[in-house]
């Protein structure tokens, strides 16, 4: 499911349950070539994941039953034949290579592509000679002379022109109906109230309209918001990076946060911006998205994940951190890193890339200096470190810092020559997550192997420290 797919779906989902009423999914089925079961699959699978539940759909049931259109061709054929008998629709022999030639024809004059009406004045004893003879025939609904208006819930009146929309197959000559079509059809019959969807429909919306009319249905209310571009203006793509929602559940992105970043587009909320599901229904109202195309920031939904992720319950949070982590992770470990890489972590994908801290370091030859000048404070933690628990929690990882820098301070050893040093010999880097939430992912052994390859290596000869020296 494409990422501006998903929003439209949102934005559905959010005025349904606004205004008390009931989301349907319906699946468009009937192009066999397109259509796959694991393609529904994915696409109800990335529906939950947003917590977008339906009332009604094809594995859940409902009133309106059966939700693929595959399954509801009976209905296609007795409205057709509705709009046959009625002289809105006629049959069109002209084969694909007449159509192909006709389309290209008006493209290279600049015109729009529009049928020219060839079979429309066939006479009755004709078409019905050709069919008996068995010639392929697919259905054409007439369009009627005059401008199409249709009031949209977000732009007020939009009119577009009957010579942009042409005569259009409703029932291809293969018998299957077009998406037009049989989505009218399926509307009048399941009720449907409104709908929202990109303002790139709003010629589908024409010809809908239009159905809607010659089959006696009430016209739904219809909304067509903004497209989403890339930051070089395009329409969004693979190229502008993330554009499907399984991508964003891989990078281990919150769906709480990817909901709360595609209802914002196109709806200004002033500075209050960081929004759950039950905020974005109660505050849902069509009528104020903007009809402005809107910019996908990625900056944006990273800020947005982050604040969501800080405002986690933590048990909740060590619980999906861990879950990126190496399998095998020590709990105790897991935990700390969870807690040491959560002011800076935008999306749970990179607690894989905090579990570098659990990798022996390698330090840069540049800070093997920094190690050989503190070879008595090192030793000394060291030993201060042996006689500990074999996990340290965070709290006890603070009081072990704390009992260093006294010792330090005793010394005349500033803060920088105690900790810097230390980092460097655990982490192999002079920055990072806080040194006592490195400690708590760090067993006790561990520690003291780091330890020693910093003392074996940093500076020449063994150690050497007083009686005093010693914890």
């Amino acid at each position: 499911m494409h990422i501006g797919s998903a929003r439209t779906a949102l934005f559905n989902f959010l005025f349904a349950r606004h205004a008390g009423g009931d989301f349907v999914l319906r699946v468009d089925d009937t192009d066999a070539v397109r259509s796959q079961d694991r393609h529904e699959d994915a696409i109800l699978a990335d529906l939950r994941w947003l917590g977008l539940e339906w009332d009604e759909g094809p594995d859940v049931g409902g009133p309106c039953a059966p939700y693929r259109q595959s399954e509801r061709l009976g209905g296609y054929r007795a409205a057709a034949d509705q709009l046959l008998a009625g002289g809105l629709a006629y049959h069109c022999f002209c084969p694909e290579e007449r159509l192909a030639g006709l389309r290209a024809a008006v493209l290279a004059e600049g015109r729009p592509s529009r049928y020219d009406g060839r079979c429309f004045g066939l006479a009755p004893d004709e078409v019905q000679r050709r069919l008996a003879a068995g010639e392929p025939a697919a259905l054409r609904f007439h369009i009627p002379h005059g401008d199409i208006v249709i009031d949209d819930l977000i732009r007020g009146p939009v009119v577009v022109g009957a010579d942009a929309v042409g005569d259009f197959i409703i029932v291809r000559s293969d018998g299957v109906a077009g998406y037009n079509f049989a989505t009218v059809v399926d509307d009048r019959d399941m009720g449907i109230t409104h709908v929202i969807r990109g303002d790139d429909h709003l010629t589908n919306t024409a010809r809908q309209v239009l159905l809607f009319r010659a089959l006696g249905a009430p016209v739904p209310g219809f909304a067509h918001h903004s497209m989403v571009l890339g930051a070089d203006g395009g329409k969004l793509s693979k190229r502008h990076g993330a554009t499907a929602v399984g991508d964003y559940r891989e990078l281990g992105y919150l769906p709480q946060a990817v909901v709360n970043y595609l209802a914002l587009l196109s709806w200004s909320h002033g500075e209050d911006e960081v929004l759950g599901m039950d905020r974005l229904i109660a505050d849902f109202e069509i009528d104020k998205l903007s009809a402005s195309a809107v910019v996908f920031d990625q900056a944006k939904l990273d800020w947005l994940d982050h604040e969501h992720i800080m405002g986690l319950a933590p048990e909740v949070h060590e619980r999906l951190f861990a879950a990126r982590l190496p399998a095998g992770t020590p709990p105790p470990a897991a935990a700390a890193l969870a807690a040491a890489f959560r002011p800076s972590l935008v999306a749970y994908g990179q607690a894989a890339r905090a579990a570098t801290v659990l990798e022996p370091p390698a330090p840069p030859a540049g800070l093997t200096a920094a190690l050989s000048a503190a070879g008595v404070q090192l030793t000394w933690f060291r030993a201060l470190r042996g006689t500990s628990p074999q996990w340290l929690s965070p709290g006890g990882a603070k009081d072990l810092i704390a009992a260093y820098r006294a010792w330090g301070k005793e010394r005349g050893v500033g803060a920088r020559d105690l900790l810097m040093p230390l980092r460097i010999a655990l982490t192999g880097a002079e920055h990072g997550p806080e040194l006592p939430l490195v400690l708590a992912a760090l067993e006790r052994g561990e520690t003291l192997r780091r330890l020693d390859d910093a003392l074996a290596g940093g500076f020449a000869g063994e150690p050497t420290t007083t009686s005093g020296d010693t914890p």
